[in-house]
């Protein structure tokens, strides 16, 4: 299962009737003239909260009840016709202006004294924002959702939206981090260095403990590899002049007790001289026992400036403005909101912690009484696990503005939960709901239909394998090994073990194999992509493609593009030769090392959310594969899947903690930011690889000084104009991808040689196995249209917004009932 939205809310245009073949019915004089989109869902949401959702599925819900400060939306021609491209508009928002220099230099949110752009906006709000019930929103009312977002009682699940990626309120991360206790690296903690920290700061060299949250950032930026220990670590520092055996001597002291002894503190100096960094140096070597203090959220990067006008204040800049000041694309796409919840109603909906060491949590937006909407549509009714019902907002500010005249011509929409497929198709045929996936089952009879609809999307679906070692063994029982799955080989052995082609004719019915983190649909370079000869596109890219021809092993001409191309072609992800050869000297090493018997048979657990035909197509394939690709080696019979769907909306969550070895799953969103997106498989905080310490595996990575404009002032040796190479934690290269080497501030061409090289070190550790690249195929009833059934990268198909009707309600049911409820959508 993806954590995605379940069910894509299409959207319409106005076509003839007579395209459809259809003529409408004779209309009724009393014809109210009622528009009701009725679609399915297979998993109900679990709330709508925009502070605490986990997964995308609950936001089929919640971005009705939202509203945007800045939305795309299509590009007309001069004739009013849909073409390619986008704009982008305000909407909530009535105008964007970069205040960065009012706060440049300033303490409290420490924007930097040189930042003339980025780093802070106004933003003024519409004075007619209202909640459904009519209440006044105004710029106060985000200011006090983003202190509930952040509010370190609660722990919010969404709260590090706001400190981590694109989006980077200053001073976010420390008021959700306030009494946080823990051993963190001492520049974590401290900005500046200061003699009355010697006390705390303890000298470390070695690598991270099991109790500690981190170390300092010596060791990645020396290009220290994660496994060295400290003995190999001072033998490294030993080649620059310093004595081993003082700096072993050293180590677990606080910088007070070095400095007391005069041998320890000659290395000392020498350290502080040889570093570069002066005094604030040490921080970089040194650990402290830290609970981080109270911060008072006045010191927050978000307040208003007045009724309607609200300031944000950045950690890291964004270009939200064009050189002519008009709105870029980033506008809409990484700031098109803040979360917004109604005072009142989530005061009254929050809980008291219960037992020991628990959190506040809420039951806002987890109900008809304890939702608000401040969209075009509110929850009217909900029923967990059956159904909802959401009707126009009278209260939306855009039913008044002319910008949405002809739009929304939706009045209600009813979702159904159905998790059979066989049930929703029963329900489309019969006129029940307006649209359909076509299930690879049906494929052959409604894959040709004049309704059937076939969209790309970002999805890349992937087996995801298990990461944790010691789940592993505990999950474990009497001849049947599991453990076997931390060997690196068996892992890319089942990788090379599925043909994904025939994966996606058997499984879907118009995805196509998949072999990368990105598909079609990731775009490093927005804005310039019309210009570039690969559009934009981070698949299309030199670096993308060697990223998977070195992953599955396949040879080609470093120098030659052309043959890079033809190579990148040739790309199957499946080789049965080269998975037995892997099976076999995996299992001969796990024998060797006593991590299995000779007797064991392997069993891996295959979890899943649900019991669906779709979800035992996928779950008997990759079965079979495996099966079949272990005969003619030592564990031909002994390697099998077993199915469980016990875990339900739980899925994800119990993957990550070691209940289980094997889900399928992915991520969504992102797709114009790769560097970004990323995320998902480097931080604990979203990678289903959850044990894989991204903060210290390394990468030694080579960024061509030509794509480097600016010096470091905390990264050694990295200078304008030279090349740099080092050696450095996953993570940490993470970090610098989007923050000195973020969009708009290093070149798209350098970025992606970096996201490349991720790439590639994530598919080689073979915890994510790209399987499939979503094209999913649907269907909609004779009842709606669509703006244009050409997909567009910007809009999809407009969404509920551009939908329209070629039959009100009661026509339909008429049409319906003349066609004995039974009609045919056959191609």
């Amino acid at each position: 299962m993806k954590k995605v939205l379940v069910k894509k809310f299409l959207a319409a245009g106005l076509v003839a009737t007579a395209a459809l073949g259809f003529t409408s019915c004779k209309k009724d004089a009393e014809d109210p003239k009622e528009y009701t989109y009725r679609t399915s869902t297979t998993v109900s949401p679990s709330n709508w909260n925009e502070l605490t959702y986990q997964d995308n599925n609950d936001t089929q819900i919640m971005n009705y009840l939202k509203s945007s400060f800045f939305e795309f939306n299509y590009k007309f021609d001069s004739d009013g016709n849909v073409t390619d491209g986008y704009t982008v508009e305000y909407s909530a928002a009535t105008a964007l202006r970069d205040v960065t220099s009012t706060y440049a230099g300033n303490n409290k949110y420490n924007v930097p004294t040189t930042a003339s752009k980025g780093y802070a906006y106004e933003i003024t709000l519409r004075n007619d924002l209202k909640w459904n019930d009519g209440t006044a929103i105004k710029a106060e009312d985000f200011v006090y959702s983003m202190k509930e977002q952040l509010n370190p009682l609660f722990k919010n699940f969404r709260a590090d939206s706001f400190y981590n990626g694109s989006t980077v309120i200053a001073n976010a991360k420390g008021y959700a981090y306030q009494g946080s206790k823990g051993v963190y690296g001492g520049d974590t903690v401290y900005g500046t260095y200061s003699e009355d920290l010697d006390s705390k700061l303890v000298w470390q060299l070695g690598p991270k403990k099991d109790n500690q949250e981190g170390v300092g950032s010596f060791r990645s930026s020396f290009g220290l590899s994660a496994k060295y220990d400290l003995a190999a670590t001072v033998a490294a520092l030993a080649n620059y002049g310093f004595d081993a055996t003082v700096l072993t001597n050293m180590e677990g002291k606080t910088i007070a007790e070095i400095k007391a002894d005069a041998t320890m503190k000659a290395q000392l100096d020498k350290y502080v001289t040889w570093w570069e960094e002066g005094n604030d140096g040490i921080l970089d070597v040194t650990v402290v026992d830290y609970t981080f203090p109270e911060v008072n959220f006045e010191n927050v990067g978000i307040f208003a400036s007045g009724d309607y006008k609200l300031v944000v204040v950045l950690d890291k800049a964004l270009s939200l403005l064009n050189d002519d000041g008009s709105l870029s694309y980033k506008a809409a796409y990484n700031f098109n909101s803040l979360p917004l919840v109604k005072k009142d109603l989530y005061e009254a909906n929050k809980v008291a912690p219960s037992g020991a060491n628990a959190l506040w949590t809420s039951t806002y937006n987890s109900s008809v009484s304890s939702s608000a909407s401040w969209g075009p549509y509110t929850l009217t009714a909900f029923q967990a696990g059956k159904n909802y019902v959401l009707e126009k907002n009278p209260n939306w500010y855009g039913y008044s503005d002319s910008k949405y005249d002809g739009q929304y011509q939706t009045n209600k929409i009813e979702c159904e939960t159905l998790d059979s497929y066989n049930s929703q198709l029963m329900k489309f045929n019969a006129g029940e709901i307006d649209d359909i996936e076509i299930d690879s089952s049906v494929a052959a009879d409604y894959k040709n239909s004049e309704q059937a609809i076939f969209t790309p999307g970002d999805f890349v679906q992937s087996l995801q394998l298990q990461s944790n070692a010691e789940a592993l063994k505990n999950n474990q029982s009497a001849g049947i090994n599991k453990y076997i799955l931390s060997y690196s080989d068996f892992r890319k052995a089942l990788s090379l073990s599925i043909d994904r082609a025939a994966y996606t004719a058997t499984c879907t019915t118009s995805s196509k194999a998949g072999y990368g983190l990105f598909n079609s649909m990731h775009y490093y370079d927005v804005a310039n992509g019309s210009t570039k000869a690969d559009g934009g596109v981070y698949r299309n890219t030199i670096p993308a493609m060697k990223t998977l021809l070195d992953s599955y092993g396949v040879s080609y001409d470093a120098s030659n593009e052309e043959d890079i191309k033809a190579k990148y072609k040739t790309v199957t992800g499946y080789d049965l030769d080269q998975a037995k050869k892997l099976f076999e000297k995996a299992y001969k090493e796990a024998l060797a090392n006593g991590d299995i018997l000779a007797t064991d048979k392997i069993v891996l657990k295959y979890g899943a959310s649900a019991n669906t035909e779709a979800v035992q197509r996928m779950f008997k394939f990759f079965d079979n594969a495996f099966k079949e690709a272990v005969k003619g080696t030592s564990l031909e019979g002994k390697l099998s899947l077993e199915f469980d769907a016990s875990y339900s909306t739980k899925w994800a969550d119990e993957f990550k903690a070691g209940s289980y070895e094997i889900c399928a799953g992915g991520w969504t969103g992102a797709a114009w930011d790769p560097g970004y997106f990323l995320l998902a498989y480097l931080s604990p905080d979203y990678m289903y690889s959850k044990a894989w310490d991204t903060s210290t595996e390394t990468m030694t990575f080579t960024m061509p000084g030509k794509y480097i404009k600016e010096t470091s002032t905390t990264i050694k040796g990295l200078e304008a104009g030279k090349d740099f190479t080092s050696t450095m934690p996953l993570m940490d290269w993470y970090n610098l991808l989007n923050g000195e080497w973020g969009d708009g501030f290093m070149e798209s061409d350098g970025r992606v040689l970096l996201i490349a090289a991720l790439e590639k070190a994530i598919l080689e550790k073979y915890y994510t196995v790209p399987v499939a690249n979503q094209f999913s195929a649907s269907m909609i009833s004779y009842k709606i249209e669509y703006k244009s059934r050409n997909y567009n990268t910007f809009m999809g198909y407009g969404g509920v917004r551009y939908m329209t009707y070629n039959y009100t309600d009661m026509e339909w049911n008429n049409y319906v009932k003349s066609q004995n409820s039974s009609i045919n959508y056959k191609g």
